[in-house]
């Protein structure tokens, strides 16, 4: 079944509505348009009432070369449908709605990301589609607590049972098609989660707050030099001489890109140094309000390393594992700070992101490409003159 172009028909949440400001300042966090054998489990920080289980360790491993080796037969056409990938919390009657809202909206889009992935593979690799359909038909939508969401969830699953059952030449497009009821979908939990349900949050503030780290007094001037590719030493004695966690994410952030501009400086490597920082600094699991750029650049640079084309390795799991490792951080965080709204808008943006497809927008290679354009957009400035 071809994909039929259809716009993502909603990006709700707060930080998506900035594309254009993002681009600017080149802090785009993406096209916005929401578990595994990696990564130690989601902590508790420092609260009496346990809202982050430390429980089901199994489905954690240490990182992510450690998972490649684990997983070297089984990673490249993975099915997600049928993983444990779901936010691992107790679903006390302790648990202030807040929590249980932020946590039902992280589960919703695992499904919704699940099911797509997989139909997205079956259609690109021609798996067999009973394998696939079994899986689909096993994943726990009861794990949504909100009935009206698992109504709209049931729905979508049915939708996508059903396309998945049948000859893709024998339904009209127009009234069946899988990325319609997938955008369809989103547009309804993006707009069920909009940030304003949880807070006001003032746009102005949020952006002036975001890219004015106390820590990096000389983030504005960083961030002009994206793109010079003499950056990478400067950048790496400031990240190893930072000691706040927000000042060493963006350091971080800010080597990954200095990185993608001097890839002399990689060596023989052909991933970027930038990764295992990256990584290292989500596994401390400690609160940031870069954690979501810090998960999402980690993410295009990580698929670039596996391949652009349609056909290429492409470990959502992993990914899903790091951003399940993040949002439980921001969790515990805002269960100490309920009232801190921009903590509120980063887990809401990582939750809602999509999974990397294969078809989509682009058409020469995996969607992955289309992440790097408006992550780094950099790299793309040159290009850009001479058309």
């Amino acid at each position: 079944m071809k994909k039929i172009a259809t716009p993502l028909i909603l990006r709700a949440l707060f930080i998506t509505k900035n594309i254009k400001k993002l681009m600017k300042t080149y802090l785009s966090i993406g096209l916005f348009a929401a578990l595994l054998i990696l990564i130690t489990s989601c902590k508790q920080i420092g609260n009496s009432q346990q809202v982050i289980s430390t429980e089901n360790k199994d489905i954690f491993g240490i990182d992510s070369l450690e998972y490649e080796i684990d997983n070297a037969q089984s990673i490249e056409f993975e099915t997600l449908s049928d993983k444990d990938m779901w936010l691992k919390v107790v679903h006390g009657e302790q648990m202030p709605y807040q929590l249980k809202r932020l946590i039902d909206s992280y589960n919703a889009f695992v499904i919704q990301n699940s099911i797509m992935t997989d139909f997205d593979m079956l259609m690109r690799i021609g798996i067999e589609p009973r394998d696939v359909i079994k899986k689909v038909e096993g994943i726990n939508i009861e794990r949504i607590t909100d009935p009206e969401v698992r109504a709209k969830i049931k729905d979508y699953k049915q939708e996508m049972l059903f396309l998945l059952s049948v000859n893709p030449d024998s339904v009209d497009h127009n009234e069946h098609n899988p990325w319609r009821v997938k955008d369809q979908l989103y547009a309804y939990l993006s707009k069920r989660y909009y940030i304003t349900t949880f807070g006001e949050i003032n746009e102005d503030t949020y952006w002036d707050e975001y890219n004015n780290c106390s820590g990096v007094p000389e983030m504005s001037e960083l961030i002009k030099k994206r793109g010079n590719p003499n950056m990478v030493k400067e950048l790496k004695d400031r990240y190893e001489k930072a000691t706040d966690f927000d000042a060493r994410c963006v350091y971080a952030i800010e080597l990954a890109h200095a990185y993608e501009a001097d890839k002399d400086s990689w060596g023989e490597d052909f991933k970027s140094p930038a990764i295992p920082i990256m990584e290292a600094l989500m596994k401390e699991q400690k609160y940031s309000v870069y954690l979501n750029e810090l998960w999402q650049k980690w993410r295009v640079l990580y698929q670039d390393s596996k391949g652009a084309s349609k056909d290429s390795t492409i470990p959502n799991r992993l990914y899903n594992a790091y951003r399940n490792m993040c949002c439980c951080t921001v969790l515990s965080y805002l269960e100490k700070n309920p009232q801190d709204i921009k903590a509120v808008n980063c887990f809401l943006t990582m939750a809602s992101k999509e999974n990397i497809f294969r078809e989509g927008e682009f058409s020469y290679g995996n969607q992955n490409a289309i992440e790097k354009y408006y992550l780094f957009p950099e790299i793309y400035h040159e290009d850009k003159d001479e058309e």
